[in-house]
């Protein structure tokens, strides 16, 4: 949930920004601001944990990993559901 909710974060705010990566196919799209052992400092997890997460995520289809620090979330209420927010707003 931890992770889930701070990508959400992410997702929103390059709606609200309107991140140049996120014009060209309409899906949010953002880049990693920070490491996966910084995200886990962060966010109070172990890297493992975080990496175990991301997985979890992709898994479910709420992102996907352009790259290694690019991250699309084609379904954001689905992100949001999982991050514990269940109405999505932006």
């Amino acid at each position: 949930e931890k992770v889930a909710s701070f990508l959400l974060m992410l997702a929103k705010r390059s709606l609200l920004i309107g991140c140049s990566h996120s014009k060209a196919s309409e899906i949010p799209t953002f880049d990693l601001p920070l490491t996966r052992a910084d995200m886990a400092d962060f966010l109070g997890l172990t890297i493992e944990t975080v990496s175990r997460q991301i997985t979890k995520l992709k898994t479910a289809r709420a992102i996907r990993l352009a790259s290694n620090r690019t991250i699309q979330v084609p379904d954001i209420k689905r992100l949001a559901k999982i991050a514990g927010q269940e109405e999505f707003s932006h």
